[in-house]
């Protein structure tokens, strides 16, 4: 399994210590690590069964509509983003307010070259991705026992 190595994660998850301190925007760089975004992906569960490979990823508050998957070089990509703009105003009172907010995170997961990627099916509900990635039967690898002398 690979991991994604994020400078300073173990700092990030010591609350208890100073909890003030790394809530604040000064220290915010540690949470982004030093690529200036912040680090945002979908957890990702991902089970191997004797036809096919079930992959189950969270997207909390995301709709079916904002979240697409795609198969390219044998990589699947997950992609969520969403954006908002709320206005208000009081033509009485002379005032306008607009709130905008947005936010995105993605995930790369090679998938193994028995995988059927035109039958690969997707379902989304409650913010929770269900994908049925099919294997080849022809492809799957042969077991064979090798003596050890």
């Amino acid at each position: 399994m690979l991991v994604r190595y994020i400078p300073f994660r173990s700092l990030v998850h010591r609350s208890s210590f100073l909890p003030g301190l790394w809530d604040d925007d000064l220290f915010d760089f540690f949470r982004r690590g030093f690529g200036g975004e912040k680090v945002e992906e979908p957890k990702v569960e991902w089970v191997e069964k004797d036809k096919n490979y079930l992959l189950r990823a969270e997207f909390p508050g995301y709709e079916k509509e904002e979240v697409k998957a795609e198969v390219l070089d044998g990589v699947l990509r997950l992609r969520a983003e969403h954006k908002d703009e709320k206005w208000d105003q009081n033509e009485e009172e002379g005032w306008r307010s607009i709130e905008t907010s947005s936010g995105s995170c993605s995930r790369s997961i090679p998938i193994p070259e028995d995988v059927v990627v035109d039958k690969i099916k997707a379902e989304m509900k409650n913010g929770v991705l269900r994908m049925t990635l099919p294997k080849d039967q022809k492809k799957l690898p042969s077991t064979r026992e090798i003596t050890v002398h």
